[in-house]
């Protein structure tokens, strides 16, 4: 490739304004050149039918006023004969020749008169057959393109003889030279505005387009999401410039966010590990030679333990979720076992509390699309590894939360090809406050009462995770004192 090659396609292809650019100039280019050679085929045909109607025009006057002349052939007669095509030769600028039945030339405007046969030509050949014949050809001693109309003239039923009347098409071709050069011009003079407007149009829409591709060079530079792109249209680019600026402001809340999940995550491995530390420091410092002592630190560190491992495992967990990794192991669920199951995995707990734990599950057939028939509980499609990890959290939420003598009810119930799962409790409740944030990673209500009973502040937020993967939805009410609801629904099979 040429250097010339390789900067046109630096230019061209680079550029999105030199592309719109180049296909505006084609497009309107190519568009006007076939209007040009229409327009040029339209006027030469045109002027060609018109100038063959006048010199029909003119033979059939010619012949009416010859006709007698032609019956008689007499020396007299085509000295009249002679005289008047003279005259309309003159007057009309044209060439006519006389030419008897058998197709010898009787007169010609063009002296001097060669005695010659002309029944070999086409349009001469064709008259005597009584046809008015026209016929377009260049004359080979001048080069000149010339147009023949020969006319029949009759008498009595027969051919007496042939009027040609023919005129040079150089009038015509040189309007038609004129008339190109000025296609050519106008054709020019639109390439010309239509490079200036193609170049507005093109700057105004790459503009944005710069300024996106700009933006997002910086940001990946950076990682700085505090710019926006401004957005002064309303049309497809406008949306653009909307869209992305709504998608900076997403990855600005995502960095946040992440953040925020990282000094968290960093601040709660930390609690615990420097808690571990220093139980193992008292350990070795003599606290191990006491029996009592010894016991106290190991059920202590027991619980760092454990804290710990429960902390890891939820911050895998919602790993996993946030990676898409969970989102396989599609299965059909039967919603009572699952419930059953969770309630199961709870009820030693809450006994050890002193928490009453009821179950009620909901009953009757519903129909089982799959199998054209009725199913014998209610099912779902889902992951029930998953399914049983969110119930189980809101559950042990609900034991943790009720004082010793409360209790803990858990019923579902069919609505409209949904399962709805209600938890309630008759704990301390949720401050109104705290409502809207309890679902958000590492958010306490109550951070002191969370750190007794060991939570991490990723339970509920995991549980929204895994319902809304599974096209559910899951609510809260509470009033401070009370008790809290959760409500779960999710879709049938």
């Amino acid at each position: 490739m040429s250097l010339f090659d390789r900067i046109l396609h630096k230019w061209l292809f680079r550029s999105l304004a030199n592309q719109l650019l180049i296909t505006y100039l084609l497009v309107i280019t190519i568009a006007l050149m076939a209007v040009s050679l229409w327009a040029l085929v339209a006027i030469r045909k045109e002027s060609l039918t018109d100038l063959q109607n006048t010199l029909e025009v003119e033979a059939v006057n010619l012949g009416l006023e010859i006709d007698n002349d032609l019956v008689l052939d007499s020396p007299q007669a085509r000295r009249r004969i002679q005289t008047a095509v003279e005259r309309r030769a003159t007057r009309l600028g044209v060439a006519i020749v006389v030419v008897d039945k058998d197709g010898r030339l009787l007169s010609d405007s063009s002296p001097p008169m060669a005695l010659k046969n002309l029944s070999n030509e086409q349009e001469i050949n064709e008259a005597l057959a009584g046809v008015i014949s026209n016929t377009t050809r260049s004359e080979p001693a001048s080069n000149i393109n010339w147009l023949y109309v020969a006319y029949p003239v009759r008498s009595m039923g027969e051919t007496t003889g042939v009027i040609r009347v023919g005129v040079a098409l150089t009038e015509i071709e040189r309007r038609l030279k004129r008339d190109l050069i000025v296609f050519l011009e106008i054709i020019f003079a639109t390439g010309v505005v239509t490079i200036l407007i193609s170049l507005w149009l093109a700057n105004r829409v790459n503009r944005p387009v710069k300024e996106m591709s700009a933006l997002a060079k910086q940001i990946s530079i950076s990682g700085d999401f505090s710019a926006f792109l401004p957005v002064s249209r309303k049309d497809e680019i406008g949306e653009l410039c909307i869209s992305f600026n709504q998608m900076i402001g997403r990855l600005r809340e995502q960095e946040r966010m992440r953040q925020e999940f990282i000094a968290n995550a960093s601040h709660e491995l930390k609690t615990p590990t420097m808690a571990i530390g220093s139980v193992v420091e008292a350990l070795q410092a003599g606290a191990a030679e006491d029996p009592k002592m010894r016991s106290q630190f190991l059920q202590s560190l027991e619980r760092l333990t454990d804290r710990l491992t429960s902390l890891i495992q939820d911050l895998l967990d919602i790993s996993k979720l946030d990676s898409g990794a969970e989102a396989r192991g599609q299965e059909s669920v039967s919603i009572n076992a699952l419930i059953a199951e969770a309630v199961e995995q709870v009820r030693a707990h809450a006994e050890k509390k002193g928490v009453d734990l009821s179950l009620k599950l909901a009953d009757g057939e519903v129909p089982d699309s799959s199998e054209g028939a009725v199913a014998a509980e209610p099912k779902i499609v889902g992951n029930y590894l998953q399914l049983l990890r969110a119930i189980t959290n809101i559950l042990t939420n609900a034991v943790n939360y009720t004082p010793e003598g409360g209790a803990v009810s858990v019923t579902s119930r069919l609505i409209e090809g949904k399962v709805s799962v209600r938890i309630q409790d008759t704990g301390v409740g949720i401050e109104p406050a705290d409502l809207p944030h309890i679902f958000e990673r590492f958010y306490r209500a109550d951070k002191a009462r969370t750190r007794e009973t060991g939570g991490t502040g990723l339970g509920l937020a995991i549980t929204r995770e895994i319902i809304a993967r599974h096209h559910g939805t899951v609510d809260v009410e509470s009033t401070v004192g009370k008790g809290s609801s959760f409500t779960i629904q999710l879709p049938l099979r």
